[in-house]
């Protein structure tokens, strides 16, 4: 059995702790002791130089996630509507810690790049898979980027209220979906 290597577990407890608590609630010994080492031992500083260099590693991880969702997205995109908004909701889902981040600490991220992964680069991956469906015919031809905006911002309000609501508030995702994609396909 291979074992994650340090920097890795250090990353991933980070991005847990700075989405549930708050990047000026967390203490580099606490993150030395989640991954077990010693804590106050320093050895958080064999591989960040601050917790500053950890928050940015954890962002920077984070949209790479992001930009090779985004590549496959493109590289598959003649898959059906519905299912193209069930793998966003599913990528929202592995979004959810730096989303946390975003809301409790997004003065301290590079919210321009932020942004651009997340919302901006999303919204172009959709409008030319939208843009396909129109000039082929099989959607009404609109504005692909207002109608891939209003798609992704609904995916982010649903995503959303089942975090706040712990449960699918009315409707399961699946139906969901489906009715996203019906009313786009309309």
């Amino acid at each position: 059995m291979t074992r994650t290597p340090t920097r890795t577990r250090l990353l991933d407890a980070a991005r847990k702790a700075f989405a549930t608590r708050g990047y000026d609630a967390v203490t580099v010994i606490e993150l030395e002791e989640a991954v077990g080492l010693s804590p106050g031992s320093g050895s958080f500083y064999r591989h960040f130089r601050s917790k500053e260099d950890v928050l940015a590693a954890v962002v920077d991880r984070e949209l790479a996630r992001t930009a090779e969702r985004n590549a496959a997205r493109e590289r598959r995109a003649e898959g059906s509507l519905a299912t193209t908004y069930a793998d966003l909701l599913a990528a929202l889902d592995d979004l959810r810690y730096l989303m946390a981040m975003l809301v409790r600490d997004g003065d301290r991220l590079p919210i321009d790049r932020v942004r651009a992964a997340l919302a901006e680069t999303g919204i172009a991956v959709d409008a030319a898979h939208l843009r396909s469906l129109m000039e082929a015919g099989s959607i009404p031809a609109r504005d692909p980027e207002a109608v891939a905006s209003v798609v992704l911002h609904a995916l982010v309000g649903y995503h959303l209220a089942e975090q706040f609501f712990r449960s699918p508030v009315g409707v399961d995702r699946g139906r969901f979906t489906l009715t996203l994609a019906d009313l786009v396909a309309r």
